[in-house]
């Protein structure tokens, strides 16, 4: 049972650097892009790596498979969420906030995930248990409970986003409050950074599984906690339960008037 474990997260850790290469062979080549929806972009790339990524887990696992170009590919209880090129806007202008994500799901539980750092070519991922970056086995020290200390990642909303109205009070207050703001881009890299350390917390305002299903795992594998308001919605990450409330209170203060 362990050589098979051992096998899956393998597998999953190669699927990731695939994309990567992938991802690297057009870094210095101009890449065109459409619009998708509103403030976002897609490129052949993308919808390339998914499909690369998608044959390469199917060849070895057999299990079903979910994209962000392409939905849900194939049913199991089993099944890949993948993230081709998370923070694609970034790439087609070359900003290096970029990864990819890929979580291995049984049922609504991530039980596996891998995030690939396209700039420095890193894979961080975690079996459930431990935090992984390539082969060796990390921890988060910090231990920040203020958000006076903290460097908070952000996402930002939509401009057709419900929340976009009120999020410049709340990126005002927050800047009075926060050590430094960081606007990534990226929902899976603002997670992976909470879990290894680089940031204190992370709000994701808005998000689709594939963007989350990998970094949330990492969060938890990292010893750092969450707390989500809905199923698509305003994902919070913190280092600690204190630094979590702090956040939480200031967004409820804001959107709720609490």
């Amino acid at each position: 049972m362990h050589d098979e474990i051992w096998a899956l997260q393998t597998t999953m850790v190669h699927a990731v650097e695939l994309a990567l290469q992938e991802i690297w062979k057009y870094w210095y080549t101009p890449v065109t892009w459409e619009e998708k929806g509103t403030d976002d972009r897609v490129t052949f790339l993308d919808k390339q790596i998914e499909n690369k990524v998608e044959r390469f887990l199917r060849e070895r696992t057999g299990y079903g498979f979910m994209g962000e170009e392409y939905g849900l590919r194939s049913e199991g209880k089993r099944r890949w969420v993948l993230d081709p090129i998370d923070g694609t806007v970034n790439f087609t202008v070359r900003l290096p906030l970029v990864a990819v994500s890929l979580a291995l799901m049984e049922d609504d539980e991530a039980i596996m995930g891998a995030i690939g750092e396209v700039a420095s070519k890193r894979v961080y991922w975690s079996d459930g248990n431990q935090l992984y970056r390539g082969n060796v086995a990390i921890q988060n020290s910090r231990y920040v409970k203020s958000l006076d200390e903290a460097f908070v990642g952000l996402g930002t909303p939509r401009k057709d986003d419900p929340y976009g109205a009120k999020y410049g009070v709340f990126l005002s207050d927050l800047q009075t409050r926060a050590m430094r703001l960081r606007i990534l881009g990226s929902a899976a890299l603002g997670l992976t950074y909470v879990a290894t350390g680089a940031l204190d917390a992370c709000l994701i305002p808005r998000f689709e599984l594939w963007d989350v299903a990998a970094g949330r795992l990492l969060v938890e594998a990292g010893k750092s906690v969450l707390y989500q308001y809905e199923p698509n919605a305003v994902l919070m990450a913190a280092r600690t339960p204190e630094l979590l409330y702090e956040l939480k209170q200031l967004w409820e203060s804001i959107y709720f008037g609490k």
